[in-house]
């Protein structure tokens, strides 16, 4: 009997050992997302409790974050203070709304600009994005839907765990280029240097196409925005649905025959009014920065200056916008770097723009095992390749990627049984922009430079795959 009782206790000191150390990781440890990009979080939200009403309050994705610049809103709307609270279509939008909802106060404008896509136009919810946005921070999370509390639980260990493998590591992550904490201004705007000119190699990206379906607004996003429309009219507030910048090269023909029926859709479905249309937002891809949603210092102004005319009209003001709009800048070229170009003869290319683009295996690269992506062909970087090139090559256990692809298209993989590794050789995640379905269709992991990982596993564009993602050994 005794030792039954022993074996018990030791049971079920076993079974609360590991929530315990779970505990003690996330909140007993020094914070290490505090210096990211989502940490910028809790920033937002303090400005939200501290800044005078009424407000005029920006909420969506990181197209809001990087569109708009609130100082000039200020400045063209006498009397409104501003808070933008626009961060990370990847954490979601609708619970955006969510956490913004305690704040709102009598007299308020709230304005929705969620991305034009499938996510952010969606209830999509990033649990684990979440964890590290409010890490070390106290950003009140009751607001949350029960199913998103429940994501929230069920992230917890993984993110406790990543948390602690960056502690004892010494890994702590400090944001990259623009995507850091630091970068955003006490208005919770993108305000840093670095965003001079669209640095895209086509001057859109292909792995985020705009849309204009109407049935793209899903209806639990809709049933959110409504009831977050309510809440406003609840408290003597005003809730617009807005469009974020769109570039205009991502938009191909038939979506914008559909523009018409996408507004009317909206104006149906949604007990809000639409701020403007969609054609109000659509911009010249030389005022883009690093997406099709996020524009670069001149073109944030520009879009400002549209913006602030449509909130002027919406309130009845019919004065004219006094921010002057700089010149639209050209783009800028990325830099290009030496790397392996020992497997070059197996591939096969195309020239355009002052740059070579992969557009298939050659007779030897059919049946290999393990291809590098060259840096160069003929004295040209090799920005990319075309999603075909690798997809249900059931051969292919390792791919090597060059340090001059700028993008990797969606579903590169798909299909690629015996993939094992994807190993890149580019030290800034941030100058290669990616989908979110490079790894559909295959079992690979992601194995990045020695020193990187923090910086790819909390990167904009990466993020969604720091689960699958590794170091390689130096």
């Amino acid at each position: 009997m005794k030792r039954r009782i022993i074996g018990l206790i030791l049971s079920v000191c076993i079974l609360l050992a590991a929530p315990t150390a779970l505990l003690c990781f996330a909140f007993g440890l020094p914070a290490q997302y505090d210096e990211t990009y989502l940490a910028a979080l809790s920033d937002k939200l303090e400005r939200l409790q501290t800044a005078p009403n009424p407000r005029i309050i920006f909420v969506g994705g990181s197209g809001a974050a990087f569109d708009v610049r609130s100082d000039l809103v200020e400045t063209e709307l006498d009397g409104y203070s501003v808070v933008n609270c626009g961060l990370y279509a990847g954490l979601g939008t609708a619970v955006m709304l969510d956490l913004v909802a305690p704040y709102v106060q009598e007299g308020d404008i709230v304005v929705f600009l969620p991305e034009q896509s499938a996510q952010p136009l969606s209830t999509f919810f990033s649990a684990e994005s979440l964890w590290q946005a409010t890490d070390g921070s106290r950003v009140p999370l009751l607001s949350l839907t029960g199913e998103d509390r429940g994501a929230m639980l069920g992230a917890f260990a993984s993110f406790a765990g990543s948390k602690a493998r960056l502690f004892f590591e010494g890994g702590k992550p400090t944001g990259d280029a623009v995507y850091a904490r630091r970068s955003f201004n006490r208005y919770g705007d993108i305000d840093c240097a670095g965003r001079d000119a669209n640095r895209m190699t086509a001057g859109y990206d292909p792995n985020f196409p705009i849309t204009f379906d109407p049935a793209l607004l899903t209806d639990a996003l809709a049933q959110r925005i409504n009831g977050f429309a309510a809440h406003c009219r609840s408290r003597g507030a005003m809730l617009y649905f807005g469009f974020c910048a769109m570039n205009e090269a991502a938009i191909r023909e038939e979506e914008s025959e559909r523009i018409p029926a996408y507004l009317a859709a909206l104006e149906q479905r949604l007990d809000c009014p639409v701020l403007g249309a969609p054609m109000d937002a659509i911009m010249e891809a030389d005022w883009f920065f690093d997406t099709n949603f996020h524009l670069n210092e001149a073109g944030q102004i520009a879009y400002t200056a549209r913006l602030a005319r449509l909130l002027k009209n919406a309130l009845g003001d019919g004065s004219p916008v006094s921010i002057e709009v700089p010149a639209m800048p050209g783009q800028t070229k990325a830099a290009v770097l030496d790397g392996d170009n020992s497997d070059a003869v197996c591939f096969t290319f195309a020239v355009r723009d002052g740059a070579a683009w992969i557009t298939g295996l050659s007779e030897a690269g059919k049946g290999r095992e393990t291809l590098t992506v060259p840096a160069t062909y003929d004295g040209l970087p090799v920005r990319g390749f075309t999603a075909a090139v690798f997809s249900k090559n059931t051969a292919l256990c390792s791919v090597t990627i060059g340090p001059n692809v700028t993008t990797i298209a969606d579903y590169a993989f798909d299909g690629c049984t015996s993939l094992e590794r994807i190993i890149l050789q580019n030290l800034r995640p941030e100058s290669c922009s990616v989908g979110t379905n490079l790894l559909a269709g295959t079992d690979a992991r992601i194995v990045v430079p020695p020193g990187t990982l923090s910086a790819y596993a909390t990167n904009y564009f990466w993020s969604p795959y720091a689960a699958r993602m590794e170091e390689q050994m130096p």
